[in-house]
């Protein structure tokens, strides 16, 4: 890595002296291409410091041994609370999502789901909430067995009957019977594997499952093997009486007038979080119920029990089964720790070009976030994350929301929360840090649309967090020392500003001048070389590396829209809504702008390259050449360009539909009442206006439908071919639709074919 970090400022030395001596080439153009190309090689460096910190961390990790996490199986261990926000999620997601927790090995946890769907959605309710119903019961079952039989051990331990070789009989058949549920478990789920989401499955059921149940046969031969002692024999009925958690129960925040409603996943949490170790009565306030704090001992009072941690976790998301009893010894033995997480990885054995390629990238920042932690650079990244409760409690504000008051721990001030609580944590004195083991794996979108939404909200909030971060830097001593962390913060703040705004530039100003930009890729040769060599590292090709190029570029106008969303808020002062990535399995809608971007710029690059040939400059015409190859194949093989066109189309006539519905009830309103003088003019009027809106609608194509700034988005599924759109709202919007659209073009017709003195 510092070898690859030296190639790259020699690189850039030497094309610095390669622009000194172009002399036809004007001031104003050396300083723009010294500017963009600073910008991509800090971009470059940020990655290679990263790597760098994080090949230095492999080389001292050490996982915790099972004889240092035994005390976290006693009673006593500290308590868990698993916090898992869901919206609209559907039934396998969440399920997993659930198992995974509730079979992770720990004692003191109990899991809460809480649930967003809107109350006046029962189906959607009454499903979610099922999927609670039927998780407590797969575990159950095995449980009460288990219970009962370290129940009877308690009871032949206090008369004094013990038998060493009976009970590591028993023992045996305890957790071959716990194993055995778990096949069977295993076996269930296999039945209902989706096609669409196969490999999701096929993880969970083999690395979470299975492979739990090998650990138990292992442990039930081990058991019998051995002479355990009383002490040890005692030891193994606890770990079996808390085996799997069925402590499993569901909370909704909007049944309650008095909760924050706020559409994010932020607020969803800190509404629980709130009343985490308090009493509270429910009353009711006219139609509306209210959750208020009561006495311990007062009538209906409902106790929601405290925690030392809290672990939030993303409903597409799952953990391993050491995941809690790494990351609590973790907590438990650096006090000053406030957040202990482990970057995600997907899902790996993607079937879709977009869930493979961007799931690449997703697991090249799992390596990122890694490196930052050796620099104390880490963010809290909310997919996962155990945090210390006494850390929330640090950082908790209040804030006005409808005229209430509400506590808030994790801020909601951008939809990239986890973020901006980062730098809360380090202005209280608390870090973050990155476990360094794969130990938690989410969805990543199959569909392009789907990633526009994921991608949008990633790149929307940084500009408003980044002066956070400047005076948490500026206000704390050791500044010189901190430049690596503050270099590596920056970076991941404003990387998509930065390095993207640099790679469009870079583009555009290839017409200008392509002979100093043909020596651009070599500059980045040192970082392609790493990142190619990590994608091996990962399972990946090297050659993927291009296609990685290619969904970038694809991606570059979702991260300009994020960034404009940002700079909408810092000049508005209003909030962006959270919009959920969907984990649907039919396509999600193409937001129109992206496709008319990428199609927009195949067509510069295409100019560039004829441009370049027609007046001989061959060299200048290699960079668009390259790009064009990008921009064919990101727009094939990522966006599809028949669902590309599809979706604009369908963007176009909901435009249509929306705006002829008020001209043509004009129309008809004018028509009865200019009576027959009157007609000739208001038809040539209406037909040149409608003449108009038809040329001019394409320009705005971005159909009220996909407004992907609510949760939950637009989307559109494929069926026979036909692209239609469903629009995940939380107050129905009335438009015209595509009939009533047609009727009225019907009657503006039979209005401009009716004789001037006709009836």
């Amino acid at each position: 890595m510092l070898f690859t970090m030296a190639c790259s400022l020699v690189s850039v030395g030497a094309l610095a002296g390669f622009l000194y001596v172009l002399d036809d080439v004007g001031l104003v153009d050396r300083l723009l291409y010294c500017g963009l190309l600073l910008g991509l090689v800090y971009c470059c460096l940020s990655y290679q410091l990263s790597r760098y910190g994080a090949a230095r961390r492999a080389e001292q990790h050490r996982a915790f041994s099972e004889r240092d996490v035994a005390h976290l199986f006693e009673d006593d261990a500290p308590s868990v609370a698993i916090l898992i926000p869901t919206y609209r999620e559907e039934r396998r997601v969440v399920i997993m999502t659930m198992l995974s927790a509730a079979l992770a090995r720990y004692s003191n946890r109990r899991i809460v789901l809480l649930v967003d769907d809107p109350p006046n959605d029962p189906g959607s309710l009454e499903l979610t909430l099922s999927a609670v119903d039927d998780v407590w019961e797969m575990l159950n079952g095995p449980m009460q067995a288990l219970r009962a039989e370290a129940a009877a051990w308690q009871r032949r331990a206090r008369a004094g009957r013990i038998d060493a070789a009976a009970e590591a009989g028993r023992l045996k058949r305890c957790y071959d019977h716990a194993a055995y549920c778990l096949e069977n478990l295993a076996r269930s789920l296999e039945a209902e594997i989706s096609p669409a989401f196969g490999h999701v499955d096929r993880f969970f059921i083999d690395r979470i499952v299975l492979d739990l149940a090998r650990r138990y046969r292992g442990t039930a031969e081990r058991v019998v093997a051995s002479e355990l002692p009383v002490a040890e024999i005692a030891r193994e009925y606890r770990v079996l009486a808390n085996l799997f958690c069925t402590d499993i129960s569901s909370f909704q925040r909007k049944t309650f007038e008095n909760l924050s409603h706020a559409p994010n996943k932020a607020m969803n949490l800190n509404a629980y979080i709130g009343l985490m170790g308090g009493s509270h009565v429910v009353r009711r306030s006219g139609r509306h119920a209210v959750l208020e704090p009561a006495r311990p001992d007062a009538a209906g009072a409902i106790a929601i029990a405290g925690a030392d941690y809290v672990l939030t976790l993303d409903a597409d998301s799952v953990i391993l089964n050491d995941y809690m009893l790494q990351l609590v010894h973790l907590l438990h033995g650096r006090p000053t720790l406030g957040v202990a997480q482990t970057p995600y990885l997907t899902f790996p054995k993607g079937t879709s070009p977009v869930e493979r390629i961007a799931g690449a990238t997703t697991d090249i920042q799992y390596l990122v976030h890694q490196g930052a932690t050796f620099f104390d650079a880490s963010y809290w990244v909310g997919a996962n994350a155990l945090i210390r409760f006494t850390a929330l409690e640090q950082i908790a504000r209040q804030q006005v929301e409808g005229g209430k008051t509400h506590k808030v721990f994790i801020q909601d001030a951008t939809v990239i929360e986890d973020t901006g609580s980062t730098i809360d944590l380090l202005q209280a004195g608390w870090s973050v840090h990155n476990y360094f083991a794969p130990m938690a794996y989410s969805a990543t979108p199959a569909d392009f649309g789907a990633l526009a939404i994921q991608r949008k909200r990633w790149s929307n909030g940084g500009l408003i967090i980044f002066p956070m971060l400047l005076r948490q830097y500026l206000g704390n001593p050791g500044r010189f020392r901190r430049l690596p962390e503050l270099m590596l913060r920056t970076n991941y703040l404003l990387s998509p500003i930065i390095g993207n705004f640099a790679v469009f530039m870079l583009m555009i100003w290839t017409g200008s001048d392509g002979r100093a930009l043909v020596w651009t890729p070599l500059v980045m040769v040192p970082y392609f070389l790493l990142y190619g060599g990590d994608l091996r590292r990962l399972g990946y090709r090297f050659r993927d590396i291009f296609a990685v190029c290619a969904l970038n570029l694809m991606l570059l106008p979702v991260s300009f829209a994020g960034i404009a969303a940002s700079i909408r808020q810092i000049v508005t002062g209003r909030k962006g809504s959270f919009s959920r990535t969907p984990k649907v399995a039919d396509r999600t809608f193409i937001p129109p702008y992206c496709f008319l971007f990428n199609g927009f710029m195949l067509l510069l690059m295409l100019r560039y390259v004829v441009e370049g040939l027609l007046s001989g400059q061959y060299l200048g015409a290699i960079v668009p050449a390259v790009n064009v190859s990008l921009y064919g194949y990101g727009l094939h093989r990522f966006i599809g360009f028949r669902d590309g066109f599809a979706d604009l189309t369908l963007a176009v006539r909901e435009r249509l539909a929306t705006a002829t519905q008020p001209i043509t009830a004009a129309l008809e309103a004018g028509r009865q009442s200019l009576g027959v003088i009157g007609r000739q003019p208001a038809r040539a009027i209406g037909a040149a206006g409608l003449f108009a809106l038809i040329l001019l609608a394409p320009l705005n194509v971005a159909p009220r439908l996909s407004k992907d700034d609510l949760i939950g988005g637009a989307i559109a599924s494929q069926n026979h071919g036909l692209a239609h759109a469903e629009t995940v709202r939380a107050h129905p919007v009335a438009r015209a639709s595509v009939t009533e659209m047609d009727a009225a073009r019907t009657l503006l017709t039979k209005l401009l074919r009716r004789p001037a003195d006709g009836p």
